[in-house]
């Protein structure tokens, strides 16, 4: 089953472009809504990452 509301990571990275654009425009105050996708984007490349140490230990228990 297929969840209609999920991000997509090209979404998040989309909306990192464009808050920083409008911290860069509009000033500081939006630096809340930066740091809440800036987290998230990292959270997403942290899982990714472990998630590939597994597959490659799970790989090497294969072989």
């Amino acid at each position: 089953m297929s969840d209609t509301n999920s991000i997509t990571d090209e979404q998040i990275e989309t909306a990192y472009i464009i808050i920083a654009k409008i911290i860069r425009d509009y000033g500081d105050r939006y630096i809340p809504i930066f740091k809440r996708v800036h987290d998230e984007r990292e959270r997403r490349k942290a899982d990714m990452r472990l998630k590939n140490i597994a597959l490659q230990v799970a790989e090497n228990l294969v072989k």
